[in-house]
């Protein structure tokens, strides 16, 4: 079945292959979490595409798709988005209105930047694409070190000011560089490692006019302050930028008095207050590097990329959540689900910073891929959430109070929901969200002919990445979960195990996984080497077995590891998990092998038609967002009315019961 003539992406064997591929490592993301876990169905999609796509270009840039792909939908993986759902069950509603928008907003900004990702993958020409590399990982050096260390940093800064101590987790508030709950120090971090690569490109020089330009932004940024403090206008402008959050007058349900001030969280990090004597200098010192930068930076090599990402990122959350939320106190700020994080802005100034990038750069078509990606993730979303609550009806103590109803459906609601439908079921419609901007670009894009390989070392960098980094973040996650105490003291594993034969050598056991994995990587980085010397025999020689290969080793390593994840816990629940997503993996095993077809030179569209059915995809996605919304709403309130539809909590954005006003995030209590 082919559902365009000519256009191998809309064969069904294709479509169910992204889908799939996308749900899989959706599902398997809603184990593992965040910006690590949501990677790895972006490697797998992208790679389904290129293979699928019969473009032998394409097919060649198989590495190149799956590092840009993941890179992509890593970052929507920063996002707060189970109080967004939680509002659409809520029964309040204004606050289910607001919900089942805030859903297709997430959706949109996690799939459009997935999206984006995978296109410059194909689009991008080679030799742009590979300088790219160098910058980027000089990034992900300093993340590196930040992933290893920089929890250490922030402990022994709260030491040094006798504070009260932090987690990674309940306690993270506390941690002196929380901010919203943002990864706005990632931001300046990447910043930070792409300035000092602009230094090294340019082989510093003018370093001296660094030197000048800080001193005297450090200068006049304290003359500044001190001015202004002496004239008694500090405070007053303060107080026009800095609220606490929460609401002053709401009563504390712990304590049956109003919250108090000091334990309540501020739209700053706790950092600026404790530097607040030296504020003055230290954005001075700022302002004075980045107007140095301005004028003589040159970020060549690919690195205006990932700048133009990252301030598009920090302006974006500043400017929003931060500032903007003193206009806004009243309903919780300009932010999406108080008191929960605010990445979401930085997402999106990442998305506006790529836009601007791409088009300035002669590369619209990602834009457009982006474009598209995000209306379908974003309809997609609120789709599975609709059918999320219709097939959650049957038999619901909220609708019938009869117990033989109750009993016969009790097994049916006892089903892990949350996985069925909003992980592996709404991957399925990020995997469409996907190949179908993708299959239109295949059909736009001519064919590179004999493109030179320049920079062959980014291929197995992206090979490397993709089996050992991106592998390791993600199991490493296994060992808490192995060594946790259970019932009665049992533990699967032993927090400290001795080596065989040495009594005397003894680690814990995320050393010893540790050791293992760098062992790995050594015998990973060891064959590689070797194979861009003299190819190796197991390595097909044509890139769609290469590109097969590199699909199923990456699938069924973070399938059998998401089982060993579950597998200390596991109970009849985890089928509708685990079990549908190896069904699942064993499908796309059979599809990827079987379906594959020889390339082919595709059938190009034409251009003159794209633009009309550009603008009749915008407009039919944005009707039907609408359209899912209203069906949403009108069952819901017809079905439930004004009470919540028992699924789920009752966070609530608006109103008198609002999480922001009853449950803000207290210095001296659990995150949640």
């Amino acid at each position: 079945m082919n559902l365009s003539p000519g256009n191998p992406l809309l064969r069904l064997p294709s479509l169910l292959l992204a889908m799939l591929s996308l749900s899989i490592g959706w599902g398997i993301r809603g184990n593992f979490g965040h910006e690590f876990g949501a990677m790895m169905p972006g490697m797998l999609c992208a790679v389904a595409v290129a293979l699928f796509s019969e473009r032998q270009d394409w097919r060649e840039r198989v590495p190149f798709f799956a590092f840009f792909g993941a890179i992509g939908w890593a970052f929507g993986g920063s996002m707060s988005y189970m109080p967004a759902i939680s509002y659409t069950h809520s029964g309040h509603l204004p606050t289910q209105i607001y919900g089942i928008f805030a859903v297709f907003a997430i959706g949109f900004l996690w799939a459009s930047l997935g999206g984006a990702g995978t296109a410059y993958a194909a689009i991008e020409d080679r030799e742009r694409m590979t300088a790219l590399f160098r910058p980027v990982i000089c990034v992900f050096a300093v993340w590196a070190l930040d992933y290893f260390f920089m929890d250490d940093v922030a402990r022994w800064y709260v030491t040094q000011r006798q504070a009260a101590g932090f987690d990674a987790v309940w306690g993270r508030q506390r941690n002196p560089f929380y901010w919203l709950d943002s990864d706005w120090l990632a931001v300046l971090e990447a910043l930070f490692a792409l300035c000092l690569f602009d230094l090294w490109e340019r082989r510093f020089e003018k370093i001296h006019l660094l030197a000048g330009f800080g001193a005297l932004g450090a200068l006049a940024g304290g003359l500044v302050h001190n001015g202004l403090a002496a004239a008694g206008w500090l405070a007053p402008m303060l107080s026009l930028i800095v609220h606490p959050q929460g609401d002053l007058t709401a009563i504390d349900r712990v304590t049956g008095k109003p919250f108090d001030p000091a334990l309540l969280m501020s739209n700053w990090p706790q950092v600026f207050y404790d530097l607040s004597n030296h504020m003055g200098w230290i954005l001075g010192l700022a302002t004075g590097i980045a107007l140095y930068f301005v004028r003589y930076g040159k970020f060549r090599s690919g690195a205006s990329l990932p700048l133009h990402m990252a301030v598009g990122g920090l302006l974006t959350f500043l400017a929003g959540p931060v500032l903007l939320s003193n206009m806004f106190q009243g309903i919780g700020g300009f932010r999406m689900v108080p008191p929960r994080g605010d990445n979401w802005a930085i997402v999106l100034g990442v998305l506006l910073g790529l836009a601007r990038y791409m088009r300035r750069n002669n590369l619209k078509p990602v834009v457009d891929v982006a474009l598209l990606s995000g209306l379908i993730g974003g309809v997609g979303f609120q789709i599975a959430q609709t059918l999320k609550i219709l097939l959650y009806m049957p038999g619901n103590p909220a609708l019938t109070s009869d117990p033989a109803t109750v009993q016969a459906w009790a097994h049916w609601h006892s089903a892990n929901w949350h996985s069925i439908m909003a992980e592996q079921g709404v991957g399925l419609f990020y995997g469409l969200a996907i190949v179908l901007p993708m299959s239109m670009l295949a059909r736009r894009i001519p064919v590179r002919v004999s493109e030179p390989r320049v920079r062959r070392w980014t291929e197995a960098v992206a090979v490397f990445f993709i089996l050992n980094v991106l592998l390791y973040v993600n199991l490493v996650k296994n060992v808490s979960d192995w060594t946790a105490e259970r019932t009665g003291g049992f533990r699967s594993v032993t927090l400290m195990m001795k080596a065989p034969l040495m009594s005397f050598w003894q680690m814990s056991a995320l050393a010893w996984f540790n050791l293992i994995f760098a062992l790995i990587a050594a015998c990973t980085v060891t064959l590689l080497l070797a194979h861009m010397r003299r190819p190796l025999a197991v390595i097909p020689g044509d890139w769609l077995g290469k590109g097969q290969l590199f699909y199923l080793l990456f699938l069924w390593a973070i399938v059998i590891g998401n089982f060993e994840k579950a597998l200390v816990s596991f109970h009849e629940q985890r089928l509708a998990t685990e079990g549908t997503i190896f069904v699942n993996a064993l499908v796309v095993t059979v599809l990827i092998l079987l379906c594959a077809r020889p390339a082919s030179p595709p059938v190009m569209a034409n251009e003159d038609c794209r633009r009309p059915r550009m603008r009749r995809w915008i407009w039919g996605l944005a009707a039907a967002s609408l359209v899912c919304a209203a069906v949403y709403l009108t069952v819901t309130r017809v079905v439930y009315g004004d009470t919540p539809d028992g699924f789920g909590g009752r966070n609530r954005r608006f109103g008198a019961e609002a999480d922001w006003r009853v449950k803000p995030i207290l210095r001296d209590r659990a995150h949640r």
